[in-house]
C-alpha cells in the first residue's frame, strides 16, 4: 500500500496529464447516458471522474474507490457530485445490482487477488451491464513481457492472474475494444448476462464516434 499512496504524490500526478485520450475512449466506448449509475474501480488520484460525472449528468450517480489512502484524498479534491471511498475491492461489496456500468483502468492487475476484484465488479452491475478494462497484458512468451513479469511483481506484487481469463470466468460476454491486442496492454468490454437464457452475438466492439 505505502507503493500506492507513494505513487499518488509522485509519478500518478504526471500521468494525469496524458491520461486524455484514455478516458475519453472509456466514457465513449461504455456509451455512458444520463441518469445512469456508474463504478471507477482503482480510480487512483481520480482523472477519470469528472468526464463520468459530465457524462452521467446531475441525475446520475459516480462512486469512485481506491485502496490507497492519499490517493483517495487527491481524488477528492475533483470528486465535486462524486463520492470516492477507501476501499479494497478485492473484498469490498459494492452493492449488488446497483450500478449501469464500472471501469478499470490499470486496476485489476495490481491486485493481489484479481479473481475476487472482478467477482465483486460483476455483482455491482445490474443486468445488462458493462464493464470497460484497461490493463497489463503480460500472456505472451516475449523477452519483453518476461522482463515485465519479473518487474512487475517485484514492485507491485503482481499475482501473475490475467485479467482478460480472468473476465472470461465470470462474464457471459467479453471482446476486445480494438482488433490488434498490444504486446503488453489489454482494451476490453465485459457485459454482465441478462439472463440465464441471453446469448450475445460476438462482433468486435468499437469505440463510439
Amino acid at each position: 500500500m505505502q507503493l500506492w499512496d507513494f505513487a499518488a504524490l509522485t509519478y500518478y500526478r504526471v500521468l494525469d496529464r496524458f491520461s486524455g485520450s484514455l478516458n475519453r475512449l472509456a466514457v465513449d466506448t461504455l456509451g455512458l447516458a444520463p441518469g445512469e449509475a456508474v463504478l471507477d474501480i482503482g480510480c487512483g488520484t481520480g482523472s477519470l471522474i469528472p468526464e463520468l460525472v459530465k457524462a452521467v449528468g446531475p441525475r446520475g450517480r459516480v462512486v469512485a474507490m481506491d485502496s490507497s489512502a492519499r490517493m483517495v484524498a487527491v481524488a477528492r479534491k475533483r470528486a465535486e457530485n462524486a463520492e470516492v471511498r477507501l476501499a479494497d475491492a478485492c473484498d469490498t461489496d459494492h452493492g449488488a445490482g446497483q450500478f449501469d456500468a464500472a471501469v478499470a483502468l490499470g486496476a485489476f492487475s495490481a491486485m493481489p487477488d484479481v479473481p475476487a476484484a472482478i467477482a465483486n465488479a460483476a455483482d455491482a452491475l445490474r443486468p445488462g451491464g458493462r464493464l470497460f478494462v484497461f490493463d497489463v497484458r503480460l500472456t505472451k512468451n516475449t523477452r519483453t513481457t518476461r522482463l515485465l513479469r519479473a518487474a512487475y511483481r517485484a514492485i507491485a506484487g503482481f499475482s501473475g492472474a490475467d485479467v482478460v481469463s480472468e473476465l472470461r470466468t465470470v462474464f457471459d460476454r467479453v471482446e476486445p475494444v480494438f482488433a490488434v491486442e498490444g504486446e503488453t496492454t489489454t482494451v476490453v468490454m465485459a457485459w454482465k448476462v441478462m439472463d440465464t437464457a441471453t446469448r450475445w452475438a460476438c462482433t468486435p466492439c468499437r469505440p463510439a464516434g
